[in-house]
């Protein structure tokens, strides 16, 4: 019986839906992809899915703490973090090619030392990384899968809460957020309910209001047709 080597386990952990690119890519977006990915992309024998990688290993030098953004989007909350916090690390994953290039095109002339990316499913990074080795987990507006029959691909699902209570510090930060209120709701409830998390909230003022120094995302700012108020869920890991 031949075993799978890493590239071939982690194909098969991939749970990545829809199209990954739309229209053709312009020539400074193809410039991006070809000459600042390279920079700060995650080697693909890091991805072991063993729970064996330290977040420090994938940076030239230690950081005070390591934080995962899963789904950034453009990446206009990553870029601010990476730039307003050079004393911590941060890793994004994005799977979709526009956003990505959009991140890449906007860091090009950037210090990148603090930052490195995977243009693929972040849970793959997740799956990686050692036990109580990250700091926080980000993830914004995920894909709310409104059919029932698709609510096994959310993101925040008991599944991936058991990754990220391995993953995270004791007392690190989970932070989600969304606009869609079913979404929400399934999120409280599954999160609450796995019994790794504090929900931070002593009233509907927390979960209705940014955090302090919050920075809004592109989507955030325009808002998704017929999307109602945008909700902040702030857990610790316990």
């Amino acid at each position: 019986m031949r075993l799978k080597n890493n590239k071939e386990t982690a194909t098969h952990q991939r749970s990545l839906f829809g199209r990954r690119q739309g229209r053709s890519l312009s020539s400074s977006r193809q410039k991006a992809l070809d000459e600042v990915l390279p920079r700060i992309n995650t080697p693909e024998n890091f991805l072991t899915l063993q729970s064996n990688k330290s977040p420090a290993d994938f940076f030239d030098r230690p950081f005070k703490e390591y934080w995962l953004e899963i789904g950034f989007g453009h990446g206009e909350h990553l870029q601010e973090l990476m730039l307003g916090n050079p004393d911590k690390a941060y890793i994004g994953a994005e799977p979709f090619v526009n956003g990505m290039t959009s991140f890449l095109k906007e860091i090009n002339d950037l210090n990148t030392d603090n930052i490195r990316v995977l243009m693929d499913d972040g849970m793959l990074l997740a799956r990686s990384f050692k036990p109580d080795s990250i700091d926080g987990i980000y993830i914004l507006n995920p894909d709310p899968w409104h059919k029932t029959r698709h609510h096994k691909r959310r993101l925040v699902r008991k599944e991936n809460l058991d990754i990220f209570a391995r993953i995270l510090k004791k007392g690190g930060d989970l932070i989600l957020t969304t606009d869609v209120e079913d979404l929400a709701d399934w999120m409280i409830t599954e999160t609450v309910n796995h019994g790794a998390f504090e929900w931070l909230a002593q009233s509907c003022t927390d979960w209705q209001t940014p955090p302090e120094n919050w920075i809004p995302t592109r989507y955030e700012v325009k808002g998704a047709k017929g999307a109602k108020k945008m909700v902040y869920l702030l857990f610790k890991r316990q």
